[in-house]
């Protein structure tokens, strides 16, 4: 019988990638929204400092549970099934305590917290800020289930399931939004997360019973998983987590120094930044995690090297000419994605300066966040800790450094960072996993960007020629692009175009 495509490595970064694509098609519509209806005002930037710890906090919770629990389910389901099957229960329960305990800490101290960003806005600014940040709160212990109910799919490689879960955020929010913002203003924005919080809960809670029984009043004698937090490194997990979600609200924390609307256009550019980031290579990381802990604990350290090459060779084809994209025509996206209604051409050009020292960190991040998933499956948390807490004190220095430079010198920070993630982390692994080919990164990351820099010359000289200037002639323009940096490669058979070519055979032969 053939494998199931979705088990397998690329199967799974494929269908993924592509219920990514199209939760984050929903999220770019949800964006556009918010630009139309609210653009740079300073009401948005009101939303985005309430939100900002609330949606951190959600964020750590999830991948919390994907470093914690599949190294530690997959361990105890190779020799006890059911065992592991009450170690799930464990699990989910503990979670969702203690994320309930963690909204009810939060929602008492919640006027002392905003106060915090906004120690120089008025009180009804402030009042409006804390209101939002209470409906977030909400979310959280549902989002503390969700994170459990996700792990456990996808460490039984049921990947489809958590990533279909993640449209209803998007198209509650999307919903709500359309019907009833004239009459919420701003608040619809955590109220619809809010239901789509719950109901992403809701279809996970169902899905997941297919695989596992959930009997909360059944007694299960010892706690797996008490006894796995105590010997284990949840702790460290956890400030991992917590300290590499900092960087927006580090960023809010500079919301008197900068001027209106600099918030919301730090916002704007880092989705357009995120986007491919979380379809390709969250995604990639996403299908390789429960692969390459199964390889490590089998010590098949030749499996180890050929995903560790193929991801470096996979991000580098794609987010080099995605960086050269983002930085020599990003104004044409923002415009397309989001100049209507309050957002202006002042707004597209206030974005573009941030979106183009975003692009800069872009290749490098994408690596690296497969290379996050390698240190937690050869179990070096101790050192991604050390890494990120670097990462963060490199952020918050260059903040206060570049503040002069506004919302550009925040994204900047950000950039330099995410260069350092990549860097520290590729020297340690390269010595840590005894890579052959240490050179891997730099010759593909020499060919793409002198591939680039030949495609960018060649469609600059086509455009004088022609000289047509609509925001139509602009798309066509980055995808000759894009069609000419994959014509060299394959001129050159890079190996990039090879896996690609097997990847999508593949495809056409295995059903999903």
């Amino acid at each position: 019988m053939s494998q199931k495509f979705t088990s397998t490595i690329a199967g799974a970064s494929i269908f993924i990638s592509i219920l990514g694509l199209l939760s984050r098609g929903l999220g770019f519509i949800r964006e556009m929204i918010f630009a139309n209806n609210f653009g740079l005002e300073t009401e948005f930037d009101l939303y985005l400092v309430g939100a900002v710890l609330p949606i951190t906090i959600n964020t750590v919770i999830l991948y919390i549970g994907q470093n914690y629990f599949i190294p530690e389910f997959q361990k105890i389901k190779s020799s006890n099934p059911d065992e592991a099957q009450k170690y799930f229960k464990q699990a989910f329960i503990g979670f969702t305590l203690a994320g309930t305990l963690l909204a009810a800490i939060l929602f008492i101290a919640s006027d002392f917290i905003i106060n915090l960003y906004m120690y120089s806005a008025t009180p009804a600014s402030r009042e409006i800020a804390t209101q939002i940040f209470n409906i977030f709160l909400l979310t959280i212990p549902f989002s503390a289930a969700v994170s459990i109910l996700s792990a456990l799919l996808q460490t039984i490689y049921e990947f489809k399931y958590p990533a279909v879960s993640l449209l209803f955020l998007n198209f509650s929010i999307i919903v709500l939004l359309l019907f009833f913002s004239d009459r919420f203003g701003v608040f619809i924005i955590p109220i619809g997360y809010t239901v789509g919080t719950i109901l992403q809960f809701g279809y996970l809670l169902i899905k997941s019973r297919k695989f596992v029984k959930l009997n909360l009043l059944a007694r299960d004698g010892d706690s797996n998983f008490l006894k796995s937090i105590l010997n284990s490194s949840i702790i460290i997990i956890i400030l991992i987590e917590s300290v590499s979600q900092l960087y927006s609200i580090l960023d809010r924390y500079f919301y008197g120094e900068i001027s209106s609307g600099g918030i919301a256009s730090l916002n704007y550019a880092l989705i357009i930044w995120f986007l491919p980031v979380s379809i390709f290579s969250i995604s990639l990381a996403t299908a390789v995690f429960p692969t390459i802990t199964k390889a490590i604990n089998k010590n098949s350290y030749n499996d180890v090297e050929k995903i560790y090459n193929e991801s470096i060779s996979m991000n580098t084809f794609i987010f080099i000419p995605i960086a050269f994209i983002f930085f020599f025509y990003g104004d044409t996206l923002i415009r397309v994605f989001f100049e209507r209604g309050k957002f202006v051409e002042e707004s597209t050009s206030i974005t573009f300066g941030v979106l183009r020292f975003y692009a800069l960190s872009i290749s490098f991040y994408s690596v690296y966040a497969v290379f996050n998933k390698i240190f937690y499956s050869i179990g070096k948390a101790k050192i991604l800790l050390v890494i990120t807490i670097t990462g963060l004190l490199l952020k918050l220095i260059f903040n206060f450094l570049l503040i002069d430079l506004q919302q550009d010198g925040l994204a900047l920070s950000t950039s330099i960072s995410f260069i350092f993630f990549f860097f520290a982390s590729y020297i340690y692994l390269n010595v840590r996993l005894k890579i052959k080919d240490r050179s891997l990164f730099a010759k593909d990351f020499i060919i793409h960007l002198i591939n680039c820099i030949v495609c960018l010359l060649l469609i600059t000289i086509i455009s004088d020629m022609f000289f047509i200037d609509n925001i139509l002639w602009e798309i066509m323009i980055i995808g000759f692009f894009i069609l000419l940096y994959l014509f060299n490669l394959s001129l050159i058979k890079h190996n990039a175009i090879v896996i690609s070519t097997k990847v999508i055979k593949r495809f056409n032969y295995h059903n999903v």
